[in-house]
């Protein structure tokens, strides 16, 4: 009896220690890449009350890249790839960022060739825009 005790207390602190992880993951389909894309167009999400649209566009231009949002119907000819999102929000003393999901398609398709996906079991301690512009690099480098 006294060895299983350490090992119950081993297993709840694992548990308590992972619950908090957050994860950044992106995939692109392949023979895809998002290397030569220089010009993005981000939808503007109508459900969007924080302007992730625009952090999104602000991310991609801080990378040097060529990013404008508004509605679909207002995307450029030239553009090269199309930005979608989804986002998740928790309330915790403050709304937090738990969940964004971001994906990429060419403009004259409708299934996204490359995404990136933030999920947080417990919300992160930072700034959204901090999680965003992660979250981008992530889907960038893949």
């Amino acid at each position: 009896m006294k060895a299983l005790l350490p090992r119950v207390l081993l297993a709840a602190a694992l548990a308590l220690l992972s619950g908090g992880c957050a994860s950044f993951d992106a995939s692109v389909e392949g023979g895809q890449s998002l290397k030569g894309v220089q010009r993005f167009f981000v939808v503007s999400n109508l459900n969007d009350n924080r302007a992730l649209d625009h952090q999104i566009a602000q991310a991609l231009r801080s990378r040097g890249l060529v990013a404008e949002v508004g509605p679909l119907t207002m995307m450029p000819d030239d553009t090269q790839a199309v930005v979608t999102f989804q986002d998740h929000w928790a309330w915790d003393f403050g709304e937090h960022l738990n969940f964004l999901r971001i994906n990429v398609r060419k403009p004259s398709q409708q299934q996204s060739f490359a995404s990136a996906t933030f999920s947080a079991r417990v919300p992160l301690r930072e700034p959204a825009t901090v999680t965003l512009k992660r979250l981008v690099g992530t889907l960038l480098e893949k």
